[in-house]
């Protein structure tokens, strides 16, 4: 019995050593014949797309140089998809079967460089010969209705959330779709409908201070930018405006809605008039990519941070540069305003949290928030500070930095975070498309089961859910925030260091050119004029700050 085992099995190893050779050739024919980004690929996309999606500028964060970069894919999402080219970008667009078409304003690329890259798709997006193929990425099936206002359309590819908002007056959410804005209720994530974003893919999602208009911005990079307003509650359109050349990547909208500031990767942030959308300011100060803009709560300052990490803040009225704030040494992903307006806080590429005085100018605070870097930041009235980023997390912070709370892991990098307006819950988006609800009290977080995508509902058929506080409540109100009263004088104090400000600037720029023309009786005389104005408001600063604290010290004693 041994002696038949042992003889069957030797019969068996050299049956297969005498087939190695053979079927190693044919391993080898096989592996030459798969297409591989190293081999097939690259070339192609060398060749075609090397002029925008560079590792020096991409456009659309979109760098197809080198394998893991288009892994990565760009601010839309994923350019791959693995064995489904139908659903990947990077083929459909450059075969021309979806908007935008690549490459802009050309013919369609050779069809055997476009049968080359389907196939690459098709054999698991393998980087070298005798690779492993691509993780695949399923995207989350969706419900199979929204309670009458539409059946669900599962999207094709899946959508990261590039925005966020979450309505301060009623218990809304916005999240991007593709070419579409996705409305739902809160906490239950119960589908509301859709509004139409046929500019592009969305990138900015915000809710005016009042509620009463949602602010979406977005576009297609290298071609087009919009920002649209809708009236919540009916969701018609109240404006469109930036017919830019380039998506826009930042939008804010002032508190008196009248005034729209938006910026992208022309390096350019505008502040234009609404409805008509008339340019009131242009500045042009960015060195790269405007990542974000953000006027501050009374509306008199604007802020902007760069792809460079450069962060700068001008006056709404007049355009004057406010403040160039140094510190950053990587791009300013999230611009947030504490309610009173006297400090701005901001998240970083560079791993970092920064508070700012906007008394002096100066760097009030500096933490350590994210590995891999921050990218988004919400200051709550009650001056909680939340932060999200590449490592997934949500993290919750006061003013000096000292953390609260951690929640997490997300299931991929984390790009976008809100408070709900009553702070006890935090929400946030990641890039793999999920939303989550955090609570701030303690607890798992929740994954919202949103649809990707939903038919066009009729606007007017979409409620506006109920109030998660009476609309009163969302306004500053101990002891969660300031109160109202406290709030009005240290927005007037702001106002008045604003005015001081620029009266002391033109002084000493008077005070030059009456040096350079001592015998100008005129501009001498000018000169001390201001000079004794800026005397007055500096008094009345010291009597507006006397009043504050007083105030405050009132509140304390209730």
């Amino acid at each position: 019995m041994r002696l038949c085992t042992f003889l069957a099995l030797a019969l068996i190893t050299h049956h297969s050593s005498l087939a190695t050779p053979a079927a190693r050739a044919d391993e080898k024919k096989a592996d030459d014949a798969k297409v591989t980004f190293d081999g097939q690929v690259r070339p192609i996309l060398a060749k075609r797309c090397g002029k925008c999606h560079s590792a020096e500028r991409p456009r659309g964060e979109l760098d197809l140089s080198n394998f893991a970069a288009v892994m990565l894919g760009g601010v839309s999402g994923r350019a791959v998809v693995e064995g489904k080219p139908d659903v990947s970008p990077l083929y459909t667009m450059t075969a021309h079967l979806e908007d935008p078409k690549m490459p802009p304003n050309s013919p369609k690329i050779p069809q055997t460089e476009i049968d080359t890259l389907r196939k690459w798709i098709e054999g698991g997006l393998l980087e070298k010969a005798g690779g492993a193929a691509s993780t695949t990425v399923t995207p989350t099936p969706a419900p199979k209705n929204l309670d009458g206002l539409g059946k669900v359309a599962v999207l094709s590819r899946l959508t990261p959330v590039t925005a966020l908002a979450v309505s301060p007056s009623a218990s809304l959410v916005a999240v991007p779709g593709k070419r579409q804005v996705l409305l739902y209720e809160l906490p239950t994530g119960k589908a509301l409908g859709a509004l139409a974003f046929p500019e592009g893919e969305v990138h900015v999602l915000r809710f005016s201070r009042d509620g009463k208009v949602l602010l979406a911005a977005g576009g297609v990079g290298g071609q087009s930018g919009a920002v649209v307003g809708y009236e919540v509650g009916s969701w018609k359109r109240q404006f469109a405006v930036a017919d830019e050349n380039e998506a826009v990547l930042a939008a804010d909208i002032s508190a008196d809605k009248t005034r729209i500031v938006f910026g992208g990767p022309n390096r350019i942030v505008k502040v234009v008039s609404v409805p008509d959308g008339k340019i009131v300011h242009t500045f042009r100060k960015p060195t790269d990519w405007v990542l974000s803009v953000g006027f501050s709560p009374e509306g008199l300052l604007v802020a902007a941070g760069d792809r460079f990490g450069g962060l700068y803040v001008w006056e709404t009225k007049s355009g004057k540069e406010f403040y160039t704030l140094r510190g950053h040494t990587k791009g300013v992903t999230g611009i947030a305003w504490r309610a009173d307006s006297d400090a701005l806080a901001t998240s970083s590429e560079d791993h970092t949290v920064r508070v700012w005085n906007m008394h002096a100018g100066t760097e009030a605070a500096k933490w350590e928030a994210h590995d891999g870097g921050a990218t988004d930041i919400a200051f709550h009235f009650s001056g909680a500070i939340a932060t999200t980023g590449r490592d997934g997390r949500v993290k919750l912070w006061d003013e000096k930095g000292k953390r609260a709370a951690e929640f997490g892991p997300a299931d991929d990098a984390g790009l976008k975070v809100a408070f709900t307006a009553d702070a006890k819950t935090v929400l946030s988006g990641d890039w793999s498309g999920a939303v989550r609800t955090w609570p701030v009290a303690g607890g798992t977080g929740v994954k919202l089961a949103l649809p990707l995508e939903t038919k066009l509902a009729p606007l007017a058929a979409i409620p506006v859910p109920t109030p998660n506080l009476p609309v009163a409540a969302v306004r500053p109100a101990a002891p969660v925030a300031l109160p109202t009263a406290l709030a009005a004088l240290q927005a007037e104090l702001a106002r008045k260091r604003i005015a001081l400000k620029a009266v002391e600037d033109a002084a000493e720029k008077l005070k030059d050119e009456a040096a350079r023309s001592p015998k100008n009786a005129a501009l001498a005389k000018a000169y001390l004029q201001l000079c004794e104005a800026a005397l007055a408001m500096k008094a009345e600063v010291v009597e507006a700050e006397a009043a504050i604290t007083a105030a405050g010290s009132a509140e304390g004693k209730k």
